[in-house]
């Protein structure tokens, strides 16, 4: 059997995933016993599909609960911006290195390594090679960025927070071990962090350090090998230059370098271990039931792909992953703690399998006794206190962006949410507006920067007035209007009134203790949740919220979810004039229908209260 980095990183996991891959992939057995090839293609496609999952791993949408749907579609999107990235990175990796370099975004004419091993080959895929006189040095190109690794800081012997890498003269980052730079036992814990496989930041470091045992397993006589993450600069500010064509021209430092050589190194015995594991589970091929835990990866960019099996005893509503903030695991009342998994596996399925005196989260006490009871739980002073706070005329705004990889206009970075189109639903008095007439927007027609325009029409809709600006979900909006009023300074003073007069609906109903506490309210009502309903399933992202409040559909609608959306502006460029003109009309119904959705939301409230 062929073993590629994907299906390593999948086999690893648990006995079980080999023997479900097994069933899975019997549909191509036949093939593959007769052409040895035909299994290298097989871990080919499965590594080249994997390449872009950082990508997908950023679609959002406006709740950080509430992860976009990945379709194929949102996949033929992204995968340019993968290809794009690794022609960056091979080429500040020409130009800052000596000696021939080897790069290519088709996995199939990347520099491969493999070695055979008890009748398993374990293969791994290069993004980059480059060699020279004394040194081979190994690239793996990451469509993250660099902040997720500089942010990693520990308090120093003085109580300072210092990042755990330090850039060098030649703009590499490298561990402060590594730069024989003092470190304490702080610093050691985040480095032993980084070496966890199923850590938000550890999993690349795993990643390469595959990479590492198979290469040093393949070559007889190494010469001294250096090992690189490349990775998107946070840091980059893009200046807006373009080519003869238009496409934005990126200087080299759109990448940064982490010298990762030393800490792979200490991951290599890991990997061996792992790699004697996953034979094992192989030979085994155990296809019953095991433990759930922590690497399912559950609702993670990286979940398990027999998810569904593994957890179809799990109820989809109200299951012990209901419960907000559940992942602090649950407390008896002789201080025994459960984590949920323990708990899960031991048969406590249902939110109401675990005891109530287990639970020491109020919040989850309201949530247990809405479940028993099926009565809503409501706190009408504190909703109706919010509600005071509302100034008419009422602004319902809400942006739709494109969380472009690589910035596309000027002043954005990686990973900007590039706007694109607004909605606004304007509301004079409590309740006197109509869906269409009070309705204002406006939708970017092609790819060229269209944000100046959209900024233009938002303030010729939002008067200089006290109404208030509603959102949901206000960290969103007002991180937007902030970058505009930065890249756009000419309105900054209006974009900023607008930012001091937005009002988050979602604190009516989740709730939002800063807020209630300067309203007078102890500590413990603050705290407090405003609104539950059982089939909110623990989640306040507008999608649960929506159909408890309206019979509002988004079925009818052929642009029905954020990822329609950005997949529809996104292909904006290829379309024909009859298809762009109906997608266009699509796009303004979506997020027409978004702020729509608000005010049908508030005016529900209104009345439960009143």
């Amino acid at each position: 059997m062929k073993i590629s980095k994907t299906r390593f990183m999948n086999y690893i996991r648990c006995p079980r995933y080999c023997a479900l891959d097994e069933v899975y992939m019997e549909k191509d057995r036949a093939v593959i016993a007769f052409d040895d090839n035909a299994e290298l293609e097989q871990i080919i496609s499965l590594e080249n599909k994997n390449k872009i999952e950082e990508i997908k791993g950023k679609m959002y949408s406006k709740t950080d609960d509430d992860k976009l749907e990945v379709e194929d579609t949102q996949m033929e999107v992204m995968l340019p911006f993968y290809d794009k990235i690794e022609f960056l990175a091979a080429k500040a990796i020409k130009d800052k290195f000596s000696g021939e370099v080897i790069y290519s975004n088709n996995t199939y004419e990347q520099k491969r390594f493999s070695f055979l091993d008890e009748g398993f080959e374990f293969y791994c895929f290069l993004d980059g090679y480059q060699e020279d006189d004394k040194t081979i040095r190994i690239f793996e190109v990451k469509a993250t960025t660099s902040l997720k690794f500089t942010s990693i800081d520990f308090k120093n012997d003085d109580g300072e927070k210092v990042s755990i890498f330090e850039r060098t003269a030649d703009d590499i980052y490298m561990l402060l071990e590594d730069l024989k730079i003092p470190t304490n036992n702080k610093y050691d814990a985040k480095v032993k962090k980084l070496q966890k496989r199923l850590d938000a930041v550890g999993r690349y470091i795993y990643d390469i350090s595959y990479q590492r045992f198979v290469i040093e397993n393949s070559l007889d006589k190494p010469k001294n090998i250096k090992y690189y993450l490349v990775v998107l600069n946070a840091d980059y500010l893009f200046d807006g230059k373009t080519d003869a064509k238009g496409e934005p021209i990126y200087e080299n430092d759109i990448v940064s370098f982490f010298d990762v050589t030393s800490i792979t190194e200490k991951m290599v015995d890991k990997i061996t271990k792992d790699a004697y594991i996953v034979k094992r589970y192989i030979n085994q091929m155990n296809g019953s039931e095991y433990p759930l835990g922590d690497y399912c990866q559950r609702n993670d960019r990286r979940q398990c792909f027999f998810y569904p099996i593994c957890y179809e005893k799990v109820p989809n509503l109200n299951s012990i992953f209901t419960y907000i903030n559940g992942h602090h695991g649950f407390k008896e009342q002789d201080g025994t703690k459960h984590d949920r998994f323990e708990l899960l596996n031991s048969g406590y399925l249902k939110a109401t399998d675990i005891p109530f005196e287990w639970l020491n989260r109020e919040d989850n006490q309201i949530q247990r006794n809405v479940i028993d009871s099926k009565q809503v739980y409501i706190n009408k002073e504190k909703i109706k206190a919010g509600l005071a706070l509302l100034k008419y005329p009422i602004y319902h705004l809400d942006f739709e962006t494109f969380p472009a990889p690589l910035p596309r206009f000027i002043g954005e970075k990686a990973y900007s949410q590039s706007l694109f189109q607004f909605s606004i639903h304007v509301e004079n008095k409590p309740g006197e507006i109509d869906k269409d007439t009070d309705n204002y927007s406006f939708l970017a027609s092609n790819h060229t920067d269209q944000r100046e325009k959209l900024i233009q029409k938002m303030l010729e809709v939002i008067k200089d007035d006290d109404g208030t600006v509603l959102v949901y979900n206000q960290s969103f909006e007002k991180k937007r209007l902030e970058e505009m009023a930065e890249i756009f300074p000419q309105y900054g003073k209006q974009i900023n009134k607008i930012i001091e007069r937005i009002f988050d609906l979602m604190h009516l109903i989740k709730g939002n203790t800063k807020l209630y506490e300067s309203l007078g309210f102890n500590e413990s009502d603050a705290k407090s949740l405003n609104y539950y309903h059982e089939d909110l399933n623990g989640s306040y992202s507008i999608k649960k919220v929506l159909p408890i409040f309206s019979n509002l559909s988004y079925e009818n609608l052929d642009v029905a979810n954020g990822t329609e959306a950005l997949v529809a502006y996104a292909r904006f460029p290829e379309m024909e004039e009859a298809e762009f003109e109906k997608t266009y009309n699509d796009l303004l119904e979506y997020c027409k229908q978004d702020t729509w959705a608000m005010v049908l939301i508030l005016n529900e409230l209104r009345q439960l209260v009143n």
